[in-house]
């Protein structure tokens, strides 16, 4: 499970580096979400401050069983905000890599690895 650990914790890493290459872009991404001004600066501070914690969880001596709950959460965030994108159907962007592009189920499909591995961690937190 140390690949998957890893590997996962590898992604949340190249994430943040791309929220932080453009951090105006992701906060204005939020907007679909109706997180505009000071709540839309908030919650990209916030998605970045988790998606670092669980990274460093993830590359951490931690417990498998608290490496899996942290990640199966933050799996679990991103598919709903996708899904909620998806099935709403108007224009969104999404900005989850540093790079803008349209949401779709291919962007639902790799927040919903991310929730997959974290589920993976928890069946078998080795």
């Amino acid at each position: 499970m140390i690949v998957v650990r890893y590997a996962l914790g590898l992604v949340l890493v190249l994430a943040v580096a791309g929220k932080l290459r453009d951090p105006r872009g992701f906060r204005d991404s939020l907007g679909a979400y109706g997180l505009r001004g000071a709540a839309g600066t908030a919650a990209a501070g916030a998605v970045v401050a988790v998606e670092v914690g669980t990274a460093a969880l993830l590359f951490s001596p931690a417990p498998g069983l608290a490496a899996g709950v942290a990640a199966t959460v933050l799996g679990a965030g991103f598919t709903a905000a996708q899904t909620y994108l998806v099935a709403a159907g108007g224009p969104a962007a999404c900005q989850c890599f540093g790079v803008r592009e349209p949401v779709s189920w291919r962007t639902w499909a790799r927040a919903a690895a991310v929730l997959a591995l974290g589920l993976l961690l928890l069946a078998v937190p080795a």
